[in-house]
């Protein structure tokens, strides 16, 4: 049996498989999450339909498979942290990174998703949802390599002691 794309570790028939064959419902919004990033890597359009806010349907009907990237080779989700979203609350907001490979390039993809429990079942809110920037790492001063001895020539004789010039001895 195959892992879930979603990263659980569980096959995908008993992890996000029942809750995109609309046979069970996310408890968390962290299992909405995962079961959206699951049906991206698959493709499922309709599941991401489903699985948005009631007010904003019509507009990811409209768009339909555009938000999906056929070129996209999904390869791994990494949940960065998550703030409420528990079975008892009735929002909340799951950040993360998924990693996909597009035209041969890795890429990463973060966001801050946000939650909101609608009739006892979680939905995703694209329009509360943020695209934080992505932190890059700050630039590296080269190093920098001081010499104690002077430089050799290639002229020079060679620091062996063979009495050959430096470039037809050991620079070669």
């Amino acid at each position: 049996m195959k892992d879930c794309p979603c990263g659980s570790d569980f096959p995908y028939t008993d992890c996000c498989g029942p809750l995109i064959r609309g046979t069970g419902f996310a408890d968390t919004a962290e299992d909405l999450m995962r079961s959206r990033y699951t049906a991206f890597a698959k493709q499922n359009w309709e599941y991401l339909v489903l699985t948005s806010h009631p007010e904003e349907k019509k507009e990811m009907a409209r768009l339909e498979s555009s938000l999906i990237d056929e070129g996209a080779e999904w390869k791994k989700l990494e949940i960065a942290g998550t703030r409420k979203g528990g079975r008892e609350d009735n929002e909340g907001q799951v950040d993360f990174i998924a990693h996909y490979i597009k035209d041969g390039t890795p890429q990463t993809l973060r966001e801050s998703s946000r939650f909101y429990k609608v009739n006892g079942r979680w939905v995703y809110s694209r329009k509360d949802s943020t695209l934080p920037p992505v932190p890059t790492a700050p630039l590296k001063k080269p190093k920098t390599f001081t010499r104690d001895t002077a430089k050799i020539g290639r002229n020079d004789p060679c620091p062996c002691g063979s009495g050959k010039k430096y470039k037809k001895c050991c620079a070669s």
